[in-house]
């Protein structure tokens, strides 16, 4: 009996379908060694290609794209600027600078993207270098005469006022420097009526970063008669009223020149 159970156990076990067996040898070779489709690759191992929807994975190309697409508000501020642009570059025309005066010394260095400008010249073997700046118009106001000048533009029609001497200054570093020795060092505000000295300082090239250096009292407090001539000192360097309505109209012009390129220089960072 315990034979006969034997040998019908065998027979069963030799009349299996071979098909039972067949999906795990294609399920392999789905995954190891044929790169299918993903519908492909369920219909091998289901047979039916209905059972999931095929998935569109993007591509390299796609996932760039996407990448590269600026967001909205980025169009917007490109769109912003461009109208800046415009308008900057139709107002350039509206900053002339006149030639400069007959007794103006200097060699003007003008480098782009400098807020400043600077004036070289040589004179009986000192070298003068004078560095330009425009003038800050808030330094001039304490906060109770912003309010009145306020007050005065409201009066009239909000209109600024203008200074009743149409002056226009210019803020400089003046320094002269010898061959050998201390340099001087002005600072110095120049109209086109006057000249106001700020400070004077005596500076000693062979002194120690690390060592504060006394450079002087506070130029207002020198004997009046020591104030004139360090005037007179500087008029005969070329530092004379004559030349600060042509260096501020410079500046002004400078000014919007930087501003324009400042403007193209944000919009292409933003472009790419």
């Amino acid at each position: 009996m315990a034979t006969l159970s034997r040998m019908m156990n065998k027979a069963e076990s030799s009349v299996i379908p071979l098909a039972t067996r067949t999906p795990c040898r294609n399920y392999t070779s789905a995954i190891f060694t044929t790169p299918l489709k993903t519908s492909t690759a369920i219909k091998t191992i289901t047979g039916n290609s209905n059972l999931f929807r095929t998935t569109s994975i993007p591509t390299h190309r796609q996932f760039s794209a996407l990448a590269k697409k600026k967001p909205y508000f980025d169009d917007t501020l490109l769109r912003v600027i461009d109208s800046e642009i415009v308008d900057a570059e139709e107002e350039a025309g509206d900053f002339e600078v006149g030639e400069a005066p007959s007794e103006f010394p200097f060699n003007i260095v003008d480098n782009d993207g400098a807020e400043t400008i600077t004036l070289t010249r040589n004179y009986q073997g000192e070298e003068i270098k004078v560095t330009v700046f425009k003038h800050d118009l808030s330094g001039d106001y304490e906060e109770g005469d912003e309010e009145d000048q306020d007050d005065q533009e409201a009066n009239q029609g909000g209109e600024g006022v203008e200074e009743e001497d149409g002056s226009q200054p210019v803020d400089m570093v003046v320094i002269v420097t010898k061959k050998t020795g201390p340099t001087l060092e002005f600072d110095v505000m120049v109209e086109a009526d006057e000249i106001t000295i700020n400070n004077l300082a005596v500076k000693n090239p062979n002194v120690s970063d690390e060592d504060i250096a006394y450079e002087g009292p506070e130029f207002s407090s020198l004997d009046a008669e020591l104030q004139e001539a360090f005037h007179t000192y500087l008029e005969v360097r070329g530092i004379k009223p004559s030349i600060a309505n042509f260096l501020h109209d410079y500046m002004v012009k400078k000014e919007h020149k930087e501003y324009t390129a400042w403007l193209k220089n944000l919009k292409n960072f933003i472009a790419n």
